[in-house]
């Protein structure tokens, strides 16, 4: 093309801008049945478009243009030229040209130039060929070119792009490549520390070589499948992520119960450091906002729960130490009002190891209706928490799942053990696809806050010992 036929295009140019300024108000007057084609046509400018620009400003780089005005950069040439482009935007095109400046990359700058690969995908895929290149034999680097560019001319995704990797990589790589692929991995592993979000909530994130995923993502995939209700068939109701969140806690609650010690000393169990407030439930005669704290002026006599923590500072709420203290294998240190400890509990399984026997014997798995988790997969539950002066008893325990578990105390649903002993109900009934608790029966003076019934609990037995009392140690 000649100066004279690049001069004729620039003048079409401004009538095309004028068009598109024209279409973009008149839209309202077009055909529904135009709107398709006119957005394929409008796509197909904006793609050449934008390669246009692309090989505008490679080539003001190549010329020196860049350097003559001034500019630091081609991204800052663009900016002070007045295009209309974003800082970040021109930017991308920068780094895009750099990437693909090497001659191996040739197919690759041609392919973002004519618009059919964006800025974005033709840096990842330099970056891959890079990769590559320096893994494998020079005679494959053409193959490895041309299949990194037809994947960022389709719908190339980050996941395609690191499959089309290994794949290259196991096909062409030497030795020594593969040593190095491995030592970077293990180099770059790693499970971050527990982070606080705003909302009390808490982030846990890893970077894990392939072999290890696998066999995370095996354990978790088998563990949170959707557990469809048996007998209604209501589908089950959690999200992904929260069957996932599930199955993560669950696997983890198993090894926490095998009581393990680590390297250091450090045993695998939990340790709750308690101030005996902490087991308090929340009074019932406040209203509360949405976050559980007491609006003013609704003053009682009830005891005010305190907040708990583990050995390692995270914050409990009286709900958590409940659910916590009710039936995982736990080291208990009972503090005062000032942090001294009162007593000082054995670490030990909470249900006896004959107990758990006939409790998997008798119950068969997870209790709460529906539920069909094994016995290995489920904890020994107090029907009437310990704190209340429930007795770690057969006919005060039952097995449900880590799930059903923290269902059953986030709505305070209460149970019994049948007078034969064979078997556990729960006082639920359905609302909808859910389980809620029963409501009072007629004529009940009983509280129903939030609709759900507090549940009924027995009053200390005067035989058990206070756990706020210190105790002589047994051996």
């Amino acid at each position: 093309m000649t100066y004279i036929d690049v001069l004729d295009a620039r003048g079409s140019l401004t009538g095309a801008l004028d068009a598109l300024r024209t279409i973009g108000g008149g839209l309202p007057s077009v055909q529904g049945q135009d709107l398709a084609a006119l957005a394929v046509e409008l796509s197909e400018l904006m793609v050449v478009a934008r390669g246009a620009l692309v090989a505008t400003t490679a080539e003001a780089k190549t010329r020196g243009v860049v350097l003559e005005s001034g500019s630091r950069t081609p991204a800052q040439w663009l900016v002070d030229a007045g295009a209309a482009v974003k800082h970040n935007e021109a930017a991308l095109i920068a780094r895009a040209i750099d990437a693909t400046t090497p001659a191996s990359h040739a197919s690759l700058r041609d392919a973002m130039t004519s618009g059919e690969v964006t800025p974005g995908d033709a840096i990842t895929a330099a970056e891959c060929i890079a990769e590559l290149f320096g893994a494998t034999d020079p005679a494959t680097h053409d193959a490895i070119v041309e299949g990194a560019v037809q994947l960022a001319r389709g719908s190339m995704s980050r996941r395609d792009l690191r499959e089309f990797h290994d794949e290259m990589l196991a096909r062409f790589g030497t030795r020594p490549s593969e040593d190095r692929e491995h030592e970077h991995q293990q180099s770059r592993r790693a499970v971050t520390a527990f982070r606080p979000l705003a909302d009390g909530m808490w982030r846990l994130e890893a970077r894990l070589p392939p072999a290890d995923k696998a066999i995370v993502d095996a354990a978790l995939t088998a563990l949170a499948a959707p557990s469809p209700d048996p007998d209604t068939g209501a589908r089950d109701l959690r999200t992904a992520g929260q069957r996932r969140a599930d199955a993560l806690v669950a696997a983890f609650a198993r090894v926490a119960g095998l009581g393990e010690t680590g390297p250091l000393g450090a045993s695998t169990q939990v340790a709750l450091i308690l101030p005996i407030e902490a087991l308090h439930r929340a009074c019932e005669h406040q209203a509360r906002d949405s976050f559980g704290r007491p609006l003013p002026g609704q003053d009682c006599d009830c005891e005010r729960p305190v907040a708990g923590r583990d050995e390692l500072g995270t914050t409990l709420l009286p709900q958590d130490t409940r659910l916590l203290s009710c039936g995982a294998d736990l080291t208990r240190v009972y503090v005062g009002k000032d942090g001294q400890p009162l007593v000082v509990g054995r670490t030990e399984r909470t249900a006896k190891p004959w107990q758990r026997t006939a409790l998997c014997v008798r119950d068969r798995g997870c209790t709460f209706p529906g539920c069909q988790s094994p016995p290995s997969w489920s904890q020994a539950h107090h029907i009437t928490h310990w704190a209340d002066g429930g007795a770690t008893d057969l006919d005060n325990l039952a097995l449900v799942c880590h799930y059903h578990h923290t269902f059953i105390h986030h709505h305070d649903i209460t149970g019994r053990v049948t007078p034969d002993g064979t078997r556990v109900e729960w006082d639920v009934t359905r609302v909808g696809a859910s389980w809620r608790p029963k409501p009072p029966e007629s004529g009940s003076s009983e509280p129903l806050p939030n609709e759900v019934s507090p549940p009924d609990v027995d009053p200390p037995d005067p035989g058990r010992p206070d756990p706020g009392t210190a105790q002589p140690r047994t051996t």
